[in-house]
């Protein structure tokens, strides 16, 4: 009897770890949770589904520069690969995190979080764990599923894969409708075949005529990506990246580089010269391209999506910037709904051979990916 007891209180845990230092080597981690060592104010979240994308593999190529490395520390050598996904209150020390509890928030790639809960209110909680090393609280918010009006069973694979992504196509997008003016005829998006570029070029397609905007939305892809691309229905055009030169010159040009290849950006920068008004570094989705370092400076800026959600959620409140972020959401999920199909994953071997295919850039960008252990 008490040793059922015993066992009731141990918890196996999975988790795959990155090299640092060579992100195409990775681990998996066996270990064991006792809930019975929880301290006062924590809880333990199961892991149950997650999305995966390009947009991981952007937290892995940058997860020293970046940051990323630091929410789920493992050790010095290796880190884990965040994701964004739903996780179930499975142990909890906390009057404010119920034991059954669905939320959506950042875990860690495996089937556990620890978290110290903080800040909890009717909507969410924080987690303010000490080894967490954060960038933004927008990282460290868990919402209660229950609460979330977005929240509904049959979508939860769209929110999986596309609400942290839209979320930066969202304020990228508001973020070039205040910064942008009439001279600016081209917005070119690299990377264009990615979720996070083709939301927010969706967005910028929706909110020209509102802005009384003068610019086209120019995709940049790969030619095995083009027709893909401009099925989706987000772009004024779709250029290959070999065709940069029939880039218009006329008037100025902005472009929001989700790709990350400073080739191209150099390539691009010679091409529209003092045309180009503005460069805004967003991702980097093109992985073989980090090794290379060709001589020449980029002159841009970092876009930091959570920067940009502060500051409207203090001028526009909470409710204000959810309520807008909802109208832009349904948008885009309305167009997209017949263009995506859903593709499920289970086991940490399936979960490593999708992160590779990550880094090898052969995701299927016609798929959205639920993944569980």
């Amino acid at each position: 009897m008490s040793n059922n007891k015993h066992n009731d209180t141990q918890l196996n845990s999975t988790e795959i770890w990155v090299n640092k230092a060579d992100i195409t080597q990775t681990k998996v981690v066996q270990g064991q949770l006792d809930t019975t060592q929880l301290q006062d104010g924590q809880a333990i979240l199961k892991v149950d589904s997650f999305g995966f994308s390009a947009n991981n593999i952007s937290y892995a190529v940058t997860g020293e520069k970046m940051g990323y490395w630091g929410f789920f520390p493992a050790d010095e050598q290796w880190g884990i690969v965040p994701v964004w996904g739903f996780g179930t209150v499975i142990a909890s020390k906390h009057p404010s995190a119920q034991v059954g509890e669905v939320v959506y928030g950042y875990f860690p790639m495996g089937t556990h979080l620890v978290i110290n809960v903080d800040k909890a209110n009717d909507v969410s909680f924080y987690d303010n764990h000490p080894q967490r090393v954060s960038s933004s609280p927008v990282y460290d918010n868990y919402l209660r599923c229950a609460q979330d009006p977005a929240y509904q069973q049959d979508s939860q694979a769209w929110l999986l894969n596309y609400r942290p992504l839209f979320m930066t196509s969202f304020v990228l997008d508001d973020f070039v409708g205040e910064h942008i003016n009439d001279k600016v005829t081209t917005v070119l998006l690299t990377s264009a075949s990615s979720k996070t570029a083709y939301g927010c070029a969706h967005l910028l397609m929706k909110h020209k005529a509102l802005r009384g905007g003068q610019y086209r939305v120019v995709g940049l892809t790969s030619t095995a990506n083009k027709a893909l691309t401009e099925s989706f229905g987000c772009y004024d055009d779709v250029l290959e990246y070999q065709d940069i030169d029939q880039i218009s010159r006329d008037g100025e040009s902005w472009v929001l580089d989700f790709a990350g290849n400073k080739q191209l950006l150099l390539d691009l920068q010679d091409l529209l010269g003092d045309n180009l008004s503005r460069e805004v570094f967003i991702g980097a989705t093109d992985v073989k391209s980090q090794t290379n370092k060709p001589k020449g400076k980029l002159h841009g800026q970092l876009f930091f999506a959570p920067h940009q959600v502060k500051k409207r959620t203090e001028e526009w409140t909470r409710e204000g910037f959810n309520e807008r972020y909802a109208q832009a959401w349904a948008s885009f999920n309305a167009h997209m709904q017949d263009k995506i199909q859903v593709v499920e994953y289970q086991g940490a071997k399936a979960i490593q051979d999708l992160y590779q295919q990550g880094l090898a850039g052969t995701l299927n960008n016609e798929e959205i990916n639920v993944l569980t252990f």
